[in-house]
Order: C-alpha cells, then sequence, then structure tokens
C-alpha cells in the first residue's frame, strides 16, 4: 500500500476531519476497514488522485473492498500511469501478460476512463493557469492590524483569511472570517483593521478575499529568539512534511499557507524543503485533489476573476460545487452570488435560491443578506423575504441594507419612513454609502 503510517501527535491541534483524504483513506486499509478505504479512494480518483487510482488497483487485485478483478486491476494501474505514475504502468503490464483475453482489459480501462481519464478530469478541475488576473484597487484608507502584544512576546505567528463587500462609497462592507491560524488570536484584529479600509471605486465589488500574515521574523529580536528555538522548529517541521507527503490534506493546506510569506519563522525551514516558487500553489491544488473543502475553496476563488470568457471558470465553478457538497458555507454562499448576477453566464435565481438557502439555514450572515436581495427581485415571494429579513435583522438588527429592503417592502408610509430612517442613521454611522437609501427617501 502506498504512502502510509501512523497519526502525528502534533496534528492533534487540527480539526477532526469529516472528510476523507489520502491519510486516512490509507488509516482504513492497513486496519482492514477495505470498503470503506475503497469508498474513499474511489472519491479520491474523480480528481486525479494518482495513489487513490494506485490503491484501487491493489484492491482490485486482491479482492479487497471490491470484487477481485484482474481487468479492474489492469484499468486502475493504467489509469494511474495516465496521469504520469510511471511504475503503475509497468505492474499494468505484469497484469496483462496474466490475463488471456486482452479485449476484456482494454474494455475495462475504455470503460473507467469515460469517467476517470486524464482528459476527462483535467478538463474539469485542472486548471490552465494559477496566475489569474485580479481588480486592482487602490486602497485610498488604511488601518494596519494590531499585532497582539501576548503573540508577540511569544513569537506567535498565523494568518487570517476574510472576505468582503466593498460597496459604492469604497466603504468595506460584510466582513466574513473564513478560516485563520492560530484560531481566536488575530481575527479580531484583522477584522477590525479591515473594517476602517476604503478603497478608490464607484462601483460595488462582491466577495473581495484577503489572507493577511502575521510574521516575526523581523528584527534581531526575532532572530534571535528564531536562532535559539531553531532545533525545536526543525522537529515540528519535518513532521508537518512528512504528513504533508503521506497525504494529510488538511496539513497541506495549511503548509501552502505558510509559503505564502517568507517571512515566518516557519517558511524559513520549509522552503528548504519546497525551494520550487510555485511550492504554495503546488500544494494548495494537491489539497484540493484530496478532498479538503478549505483548499478547494480557496483554488476555486483564486482562479475567478472578472473575465467571464476565461475557461477556468469552469473549473472554478465545478470546484466550489465539490466543496459545497462537503457543506463549505463560503462555497455554498459564493455560488448563490455567482448565479444571481444577471450579468453571468450562469445566471439562474432559482439555483442561487437553493445555495443561499442552504448556507442561511446555518447562520451564514452575507447568504442571509444576498437571499433577501433576491427574493425582493422574485414574485410571490412577499412572505419568504419577510421572514428572511426577520432572521437577518436578529443577527444584526441595524444592518442598513436589511433594514431598507424592510423599508421597502411596508406599504404603510410612516413605518417605512422610520425604517428607511434607521437605516440611514445606521449607515452614517457605519460610514457606508447612503446613496439608496437616501434615494428611497426622497421617493417617499
Amino acid at each position: 500500500m502506498r504512502l502510509t503510517g501512523p497519526l502525528l501527535l502534533l496534528l492533534i491541534c487540527f480539526s477532526k476531519q469529516s472528510f476523507a483524504d489520502l491519510f486516512s483513506a490509507t488509516q482504513h486499509y492497513q486496519q482492514k476497514n477495505y470498503s470503506l478505504a475503497h469508498s474513499e479512494f474511489l472519491e479520491l480518483s474523480q480528481f486525479g488522485n494518482t495513489d487513490a487510482m494506485y490503491n484501487l488497483a491493489v484492491m482490485s487485485l486482491h479482492g479487497q473492498g471490491t470484487t477481485k478483478s484482474l481487468p479492474k486491476a489492469y484499468a486502475w494501474f493504467l489509469l494511474a500511469s495516465d496521469f504520469g505514475l510511471m511504475d503503475a504502468k509497468q505492474t499494468a503490464e505484469l497484469v496483462k501478460q496474466q490475463y488471456p483475453d486482452k479485449q476484456v482489459l482494454k474494455d475495462m480501462y475504455l470503460a473507467l476512463k469515460l469517467q476517470y481519464g486524464f482528459n476527462v478530469i483535467s478538463e474539469k478541475f485542472y486548471p490552465n493557469s494559477f496566475n489569474k488576473s485580479k481588480l486592482v484597487l487602490n486602497k485610498v484608507r488604511d488601518h494596519k492590524p494590531n499585532y497582539p502584544e501576548q503573540a508577540i512576546k511569544q513569537g506567535v505567528e498565523g494568518w487570517v483569511w476574510v472576505e468582503f463587500d466593498i460597496d459604492e462609497s469604497g466603504a468595506v462592507t460584510d466582513i466574513s472570517l473564513i478560516a485563520a491560524h492560530p484560531k481566536h488570536i488575530f481575527s479580531t484584529e484583522l477584522i477590525n483593521a479591515v473594517s476602517l479600509w476604503r478603497y478608490d471605486t464607484d462601483i460595488p465589488i462582491k466577495s473581495r478575499s484577503l489572507t493577511y500574515h502575521f510574521t516575526t521574523f523581523k528584527g534581531k529580536q526575532y532572530k534571535t529568539a528564531f536562532q535559539n528555538q531553531k532545533k525545536q522548529y526543525k522537529q515540528s517541521i519535518s513532521e508537518h512534511i512528512d504528513a504533508a507527503e503521506k497525504g494529510n490534506s488538511e496539513v497541506q493546506f495549511y503548509i501552502s499557507q505558510w509559503l505564502q510569506s517568507s517571512e515566518y519563522n516557519a517558511s524559513q525551514l520549509l522552503k528548504y524543503h519546497w525551494q520550487d516558487e510555485q511550492a504554495a500553489q503546488s500544494l494548495l491544488f494537491a489539497s484540493a485533489k484530496n478532498s479538503f473543502p478549505l483548499a478547494q475553496y480557496k483554488l476555486a476563488t483564486s482562479l475567478l476573476n472578472n473575465n467571464i470568457q476565461d475557461s477556468d471558470r469552469k473549473v472554478a465553478i465545478n470546484w466550489l460545487r465539490v466543496a459545497a457538497q462537503k457543506n463549505s458555507l463560503p462555497a455554498l454562499y459564493r455560488l448563490g452570488t455567482l448565479f444571481a448576477d444577471k450579468k453571468n453566464p450562469e445566471y439562474s435565481p432559482n439555483r442561487a435560491l437553493n445555495y443561499f438557502k442552504q448556507a442561511a439555514e446555518q447562520g451564514h450572515f452575507r447568504a442571509i443578506k444576498e437571499m433577501c436581495l433576491l427574493l425582493k427581485t422574485m414574485p410571490n415571494q412577499q412572505e419568504a423575504l419577510k421572514q428572511c429579513l426577520e432572521a437577518g435583522l436578529d443577527i444584526d438588527n441595524e444592518h442598513p441594507t436589511l433594514l431598507l429592503l424592510r423599508a421597502q417592502t411596508l406599504t404603510n408610509k410612516t413605518l417605512s419612513m422610520k425604517y428607511a430612517k434607521q437605516a440611514l442613521n445606521a449607515a452614517q454611522d457605519r460610514d457606508w454609502s447612503t446613496k439608496a437609501i437616501s434615494a428611497f427617501i426622497q421617493r417617499l
């Protein structure tokens, strides 16, 4: 069996996995839970995971978790070789020599190739380029996040990944925390800082993504501390490298994040092992193929840009769908925004509503807000809109957009004006655009 190894004690700080990756599937195989291992390897194979394909061939060869079948073993070995695993082709040839009916082998290979062939999978999930052009925005008001004093003293480093919208005045609105490491140390500091930012734009922009790195590899004080801790760091980094190479998708994702900055203490050592300039992207892609939802979402968002003709747009949407199937709330929300936008070729308000509902039912505020905006444009959705507004205002009872929507749905002008003025005051307090609210008040 390929890529085996014990669970590292180091990884207890990571979340308990609710998904299959190569590491967990291999563990299930070692524990002789062949049926579960087979289904997990099969899931990974849909993304072109060559080790999973190889392992399916071995299991078909021995009848582990599946019916013993030399034709299937041959087909899986050959498919793995198509994805670049050279020793798999040699093994396929050995199987071929043992099986008398060569046409049966060919037919099985062609049958599996329809779903798991390189051309099929690469078209669905492999981007043409990882270096996508992004909308360049000038920040006209900046505010650096505070580095928590305790974290500085302890030399704690990390990163925070947030997404936010920008309104027509350039103000940052509706900040959403996607992920952070370590948890609960830097997130509040970054969110507080980003809420004060302002951009040079007069058009609203949705889902701006930012990963901010908090690093201490600066100045003599921290370089000295790093030298003292270097032995400990090396052991920790070695264990992380080992876990990544054994197929732990979560570790692969976190290392890809660390490699994005050269100023981490950890990244100084990680880059001795991963010296390629594209290592961060390669590990992110490996983690996505290895079924980690955050990596799948990160890869998808990195591919999305303003060019709707970009061939990688479909790849991005496919990865979003895969992450959404694993109940990734950011992926559900982003799919909703794509299908809700009339300018997009994917435009489908009913599909958008379905994605928003799935995220909203789990308390995703931005999904609730966007669902309310979408319901307002759809016929015969008054009651659903009312319930949506109640759910949103229960979370943020002073949200300007929701207060304006409530004002717009009321037939009583006095009540409508009351909510519109509340929306105006709330927008002014947050330094958000008041253009739409002011225009509505003028029409009343």
